[in-house]
């Protein structure tokens, strides 16, 4: 039975722990990607490779550095001539109301949510044609309207649902390019909501609950199995509505 690989950039805490785990349940080695979270990875990565050997690899590297892609891609390169998929999942997030966004904010918010993504589909893109492979990159339900105060966040990830339409052409027949955007999936780590907080985001979805790392993973496998689909941006949202 034919190895398959998947990169998961991001990959060792939050949706990309869970995507991690899920994936290799489905079969899929796994090459973690991680930037300061090596604890984590090596946890997986120890965890994994207890159910199968030499299933699991974990490969640091800041995308805030141009030259990151090209050692990533130089070790993913020792690992597998091959990939079957990659998941463009590293991300970063946080405010940045108009009166003091500055350039800096504007470069880190474009080098990992959507400048990384689509030099690192460009320097992969031969080991994914030989796997006759394809990218998932994972977007933001909240972009299509605006969110208020995170205008450069939202203009990065905008760009990355473009690249991945545009992509999913060009790439075409061999890679197929499709797009997530998560909503409320799980509560944010460095934010303490208050109840009323929770509810008032609640109401706005339309299955009534936040939703589980684990409804990102099953859409993440669907999407590999789907030879017929690529373009394509998913909601997994819970049918949230913007008010």
């Amino acid at each position: 039975m034919k190895e398959r690989f998947v990169l998961i950039t991001g990959g060792a805490k939050r949706i990309g722990a869970t995507t991690s785990r899920y994936l290799h349940e489905k079969g899929f080695n796994i090459i973690l990607h991680y930037n300061n979270s090596e604890l984590e990875a090596e946890s997986i990565s120890n965890e994994l490779n207890k159910i199968r050997k030499n299933s699991c690899f974990t490969i640091q590297g800041n995308f805030n550095s141009e030259a990151s892609i090209n050692t990533l891609v130089e070790k993913v390169s020792n690992i597998t001539e091959t990939l079957d998929l990659l998941v463009n999942n590293a991300s970063s997030f946080y405010p940045t109301p108009i009166d003091t966004a500055s350039s800096d904010q504007w470069k880190d918010l474009t080098d990992t949510n959507v400048t990384t993504p689509l030099f690192l589909i460009q320097a992969l893109a031969l080991y994914l044609k030989r796997a006759n492979g394809c990218v998932i990159n994972i977007s933001d339900t909240l972009i299509k309207n605006g969110i208020k105060e995170y205008s450069l966040y939202t203009g990065a990830k905008a760009a990355l649902e473009g690249i991945t339409k545009s992509l999913a052409k060009e790439l075409a027949p061999k890679v197929r390019v499709n797009g997530i955007a998560p909503g409320a999936i799980l509560w944010p780590d460095d934010k303490d909501l208050s109840d009323k907080e929770k509810e008032s985001i609640l109401k706005k979805v339309a299955i009534g609950r936040i939703g589980k790392p684990e409804d990102i993973a099953a859409v993440i496998f669907f999407l590999t199995e789907s030879k017929y689909t690529t373009g394509q941006i998913i909601n997994v949202d819970g049918g949230r509505f913007s008010f």
